[in-house]
């Protein structure tokens, strides 16, 4: 969604316009000084602002209006961005209590700052570099994309099954992944790393808006790093997208059973997926 892009933005510039002013404070310079105290403030309760609206419509695809989004389909999971916006929350009261907590206050406040420039840049890590198409002509990824391949009919029929629960008889123009969908809601099956991983997928508009894990036998340590990539095919719109890290077979088995629910949703095209590399063991 174009607005929660150009949201999350003005935040990062807005907690590095924040972050300045202990840079600002030891540098010396009076006029600078004196600059990032009188914005410190103002910049950091937009942030709180401008970071809660992005939370709120983060996770909606790229062509969601402010008339269909779906409302904090991200902020209320477990993710960097709700991190960070937590750690904004904190330094904004442990300025508000400075008078209770005293000179401890400037010591956890540096220290939550930290924090959050952390988690911020764990945050961006996660879900890439992306710049607004309509105002850049193109979109950047921090991570590296393999090269993708469709999955032959062979394997969809040895892997998994995929089954219709609900949709739509109208078809879509709006291509997801390759391939132009109809909306409804529909079942996939796959094999994860210890038995069948099975999704519902949510297909709206011509887009998946949302996914969710209705069976599966994985460890839970692994599997909860896996499902990270739920949030990235939805943001992206996309099944190309890479496997965690050290959780490589529950990450195929999730973008797997994606791709079979989506199969009977399928109008035109064909739906494009990564073929991951099954060479790393958790």
């Amino acid at each position: 969604m174009l607005i929660s892009l150009i949201l999350a933005w003005i935040a990062v510039i807005l907690t590095i316009m924040t972050a300045l002013r202990y840079i600002a404070r030891i540098s010396g310079n009076k006029k600078l000084n004196a600059f990032f105290h009188k914005v410190h403030i103002p910049f950091g309760t937009l942030l709180i602002i401008v970071g809660g609206i992005h939370g709120i419509l983060a996770g909606n695809p790229a062509s969601a209006t402010l008339t269909n989004f779906q409302t904090a389909s991200v902020l209320f999971t477990f993710n960097w961005g709700t991190a960070c916006f937590v750690l904004a929350l904190i330094l904004w009261f442990t300025y508000l209590l400075r008078k209770k907590i005293k000179r401890k206050w400037m010591t956890a406040h540096r220290i939550a700052t930290v924090v959050m420039i952390v988690f911020l840049v764990l945050h961006i890590y996660d879900v890439g570099i992306q710049l607004p198409k309509r105002l850049f002509g193109s979109s950047q990824h921090a991570a590296a994309v393999t090269q993708s391949s469709r999955v032959s009919d062979n394997s969809e029929q040895t892997s998994g099954q995929a089954e219709i629960i609900s949709s739509d008889t109208s078809a879509n123009i709006v291509a997801f992944s390759g391939a132009q969908l109809k909306d409804g809601i529909y079942q996939g099956t796959a094999d994860g790393y210890k038995g069948t991983i099975t999704v519902s997928v949510t297909v709206k508009n011509g887009q998946v808006i949302a996914i969710d894990v209705v069976s599966k036998s994985d460890t839970d340590r692994y599997f909860d790093e896996a499902k990270s990539l739920l949030n990235k095919i939805i943001g992206q719109q996309s099944l190309q997208v890479d496997a965690v890290s050290g959780a490589t077979f529950s990450s195929a088995g999730l973008i797997n059973a994606v791709y079979r629910a989506l199969q009977n949703a399928v109008v035109s095209g064909t739906l494009q997926v990564n073929n991951i590399k099954l060479s790393e063991v958790h």
